[in-house]
Parts: C-alpha cells; structure tokens; sequence
C-alpha cells in the first residue's frame, strides 16, 4: 500500500491486466474463488454522537493461465449507515463516492450500491493486449488524474494495448450513464467515449504520453448513433473526425509526464486542453472557454518502509462540461477524472509507514471550489462552471470574465489517519482504526464530520475514492 500502488477499487488483489500477461511465465490453467470485503463501523461526532458503517462484501472468480488470457468476474454489495457527508451525496447526487449508483434504504440513513464487474484479457501476437468487461481505470501517476480516474463507478469497455520498442499506444472504448435530470437508474441515458493514449519512455527516468478523447451521446437530434464508426479506428484524430461529421461531440485533450531523477523520487504532472482560444487568451478577458487543468506532483521514499506524495490540482471553470449535459465527462453524475469535477483548487499530502505487519496512512487534503448559486436573487440558480452535469450555455455574466474559484467559494479541509495490521498468516486479512476530519466552509456556515471507525478487511485493497 504504498503511493506507487495500483488504485485498486474493489478488488482484493490488484492487478495491471495487461503488464501481468505481458510479464508472467506461467501455462497452467488456475481457477480461484476469492471472497473479499471490508467491514467498518463507528460513531460521528459531530453534534451528537450516531454510530455510522461503511463497506462492502463480495467474491470474485478468475480464470486463466495468466501468460496467455485471463477472465475475471466479482460482485459485490457496498454501503451502510454512511456519514453525513456521504448519504448529502447520494441524496442530491444519487450516487456512493467510489461504488456507483446509490439506494436509500428504510430506515433512512442507510444506503446501498451493486458493484459488478469483471473482464477478459489475452494476448494476441507479440505486441498486443486486448481485454474488455465491466471496469474502472486509471491514466497518471498520482493520487488524482485529471485524465481518467477510478472514483466513478465500472462501466463496460473494450481496449487494446499496444507495446513495441519504447511507445505504449493504448485504444480505450467505453459506454457511460447520464443521470444529469436526476433519473432513476433503469432511464439513464447513454452515453460513450473513445480514448487514445501514447507514451513514449524517453528515457529509463523520463516518459511523456499524450491522450486524446471524444463523447458522444447514444441519441443527438437527426438520429440514433450508439457506436459511431468513425471514431472506432484506432489510428485517427478525434477532432478533424469532428469537424468532418459536423458533430458536436465533446473533444478533449491532455498530456503527462513522469521523471524519475533518482531511484526514490518521482516528479509528476498533467495537462488538460478541453477548448482554448489563443486570440481570446491573449486579450486576458478570461472567456467562459478557456477550459484547463493542470497537476503537478512529486513522491519520495527517503527509507525503505517510508513514502511521501505531494500534489497540486487545479481546473478552471466548465471545463469537462458541455453544450449538452449528456455529454459530459461524467459517469452516473460522477466526474471521470478528478472528483471535484472543474472550477478547483486542491493540494493533496499522503504519508505511509510500514513496519512489520504495521501500517500507518495519513491523508491531508485541502480544496477551494467555486459552485452555482443565486447571485442575482430572481429565484434561479446561477451557473458558474462547477457542475459537470450542468450545460455551458449562458454563463453568469456572459461569455467573459471568469475566473477560477468563482461563484459560492467552498473551503474544504479532509484528514485521515488509518492504522492497520495484519492478522493473518497468508498476509490477506487486517484490521484497522481510521479517524477522519472533514471540514466544508461556506460563507458563515461549516459542516462538520468527524469520525472514529473501526474494522476489518481484505489485505491489498485501497478504500473507494471518498477523501473529498
């Protein structure tokens, strides 16, 4: 469990699909069951003491020879007496932070998700690694990406790798839910995307990738599209197809870099390009349409058993958003990449220790976002480009003037301090103790979460992105 860790989701042993067919010797066929959970229980103590529950149960099949293919399949059944934080989220967003779709159960503060998901992989040939399912996945080296991150809930892809030389080209086809006019689950909309990434290892210490992606809409005005051909070709660019189709689909565009200076400390960073118009930059009248994010990060592990990340994000406003809130970068209603979703400042710290069978995580985040609110008192809600689910069509105030952070200024503060031990011989079952702070100012009022939780769970699984 260290920062270099894969972002695991759910899963009790975290896996690269495609590095481990890539590197494994193995030909014998194996089938194992595995059941996993984590199971978590305490008190809030925010006004007044409640007990509070969060976790999940489940098993995962996987079958395969690991060299050459791979199936995997898991189920499991997440929530509990969430938090007040969490069960805002669900009650407003209709989803649970790091599971997907949430149902409020009776009695009211408990909750709910079915998180399924599951995948085929295997090689075809020497370079190739071709893998689909129901997943989540994860481009960067931090503990956030403003590219493509692991917060929203599976969603069914295809993908195919290829590697040669010093180039990683990745093709990634995915189809997503739209919840944005608050629907249940079964009218969700749907949605799909095609990304493509290239990294170049520059050198052993320093790799550069850049990526390009595009959603469309199942249906737009003239007709029903669901897979559109024109963006299965895994060679083309996204946005001369675009301009060809006359289509206004959602174009995005990114890049990151990794340098590695010297064995224990890495530099980190991304960019996000969602539209930009150099002659309206150049005049500084901050136009609604700059949309941009960048990241910037380091690691270090000055011992062996000691890790150290440092990050820094920021994403202007009604970037990821669109003219069609269907087509946004979002999953039912949760962002794809970072999840504040646009118009945000946060810097992000995270410390562990190992010792033996000990391990200590402490996370320390601190936010500033802007988000929509009657400015001008007519009784409607004025938008300010933090709502991803919500158009870019008339910004408050116009085309121009805006700035990061505008709109109701929320200041967020989140820590949390976990102790775990393993308990187990084979190493795959612990128990751990969290205490978490959360912090949300808004004007003259803060809402507050404190809470004290313990627990058990499967050894190797990082928690459902909810520091935030």
């Amino acid at each position: 469990m260290s920062p270099d860790s894969a972002h695991a989701h759910l899963l009790p042993h975290p896996f690269s699909t495609e590095q481990e067919l890539a590197d494994s010797s193995s030909k014998n066929i194996h089938l194992r069951v595995t059941p996993f959970g984590s199971m978590a229980g305490g008190f809030a103590l925010n006004d007044s003491a409640r007990s509070v529950s969060n976790g999940f149960a489940g098993l995962q099949f996987d079958l395969g020879n690991h060299r050459n293919w791979r199936i995997t399949a898991g189920y499991a059944l997440a929530g509990g007496q969430l938090p007040d934080y969490l069960s805002r989220t669900v009650d407003t967003q209709r989803y649970i932070p790091g599971y997907g779709y949430g149902i409020r159960d009776n009695p009211p503060g408990l909750y709910h998700s079915h998180y399924t998901y599951g995948s085929a992989a295997f090689k075809a040939g020497k370079f190739f690694v071709i893998d689909f399912g129901k997943g989540k996945h994860f481009w960067g080296d931090g503990h956030r990406s403003l590219i493509l991150s692991d917060n929203a809930a599976p969603a069914p892809y295809a993908r195919i790798t290829t590697s040669f030389w010093k180039i990683r080209y990745t093709n990634l086809w995915m189809q997503l839910r739209d919840l944005s006019a608050m629907q249940t689950l079964p009218d969700a909309r749907k949605k799909y995307t095609a990304m493509h990434s290239l990294s170049y290892a520059v050198s052993k210490k320093f790799n550069v990738s850049l990526y390009e992606w595009v959603i469309w809409q199942d249906r737009d005005t003239m007709s029903r599209r669901t897979i559109d051909l024109s963006y299965a070709n895994p060679l083309i660019f996204y946005r001369p197809v675009e301009y060809t189709l006359g289509s206004p689909d959602n174009v995005i565009l990114g890049a990151s870099f990794r340098w590695d200076p010297f064995k224990k400390l890495r530099f980190y960073g991304q960019f996000v390009l969602d539209e930009f118009n150099l002659n309206l930059f150049k005049k500084d009248n901050n136009w609604w349409g700059n949309k941009v994010g960048v990241q910037a990060g380091l690691r270090w592990c000055p011992l062996l058993n000691l890790c150290l990340r440092s990050e820094i994000n920021a994403v202007r406003p009604f970037t990821y958003t669109h003219g069609s809130s269907i087509q946004a970068w979002t999953h039912l209603n949760q962002a794809m990449a970072h999840p504040l979703g646009a118009n945000f400042v946060e810097a992000s710290q995270t410390v562990i220790w190992m010792k033996g069978p000990w391990i200590l995580q402490e996370q320390f985040n601190v936010a500033a976002f802007g988000r929509d609110y009657d400015a001008n008192n007519d009784g409607l809600t004025d938008n300010f480009g933090g709502n991803l689910i919500r158009s870019y069509r008339n910004p408050y105030g116009g085309p121009f003037g805006h700035s990061l952070l505008q709109g109701e200024l929320h200041q967020l503060i989140f820590h949390s301090l976990t102790i775990s031990r393993t308990i187990s011989k084979s190493g795959k079952l612990e128990i751990f103790a969290t205490h978490t702070f959360r912090s949300e100012k808004v004007e003259n009022q803060t809402q507050v979460d404190h809470l004290i939780m313990l627990g058990i769970r499967t050894n190797g699984l990082l928690q459902p992105v909810q520091d935030y």
